[in-house]
């Protein structure tokens, strides 16, 4: 799976997983003062607290964009990654000659820096 941070809608990534825990642990005080006020007939005091929750959930999704934005930019930036070796074989072919070289060891030469997706 790719690092993708998603978008300022929340809609997609890991902005759409982090939106959707803000919104299951801040949500309920908002949504309680709309079903409160439904109960109790105030039409004015629902749209007001509907507004709210509503003003709430748009600043959330751009606060879950910007946090899962600096976090996939931070981990491909200075992702480092050390010690990595595969095994499997060379098949070449060369001016119509083959040769196979079996179980070759191939190991990380680089810094261990790099992009990670």
């Amino acid at each position: 799976m790719a690092l993708e941070a998603g978008s300022k809608t929340a809609d997609a990534g890991m902005s759409r997983a982090i939106y959707d825990q803000l919104d299951a642990l801040l949500a309920g005080p908002l949504q309680d003062a709309v079903h409160d006020a439904e109960v109790a007939g105030d039409a004015k005091l629902q749209a007001a607290a509907q507004e709210a929750l509503d003003s709430a959930r748009e600043g959330w999704k751009k606060l879950s964009f910007a946090i899962a934005a600096g976090v996939v930019n931070h981990i491909r930036t200075n992702l480092e990654i050390t010690g990595i070796q595969a095994r499997g074989d060379i098949n070449a072919s060369v001016s119509g000659q083959a040769a196979t070289q079996s179980g070759v060891t191939f190991i990380q030469s680089n810094n261990g820096t790099g992009l990670v997706q």
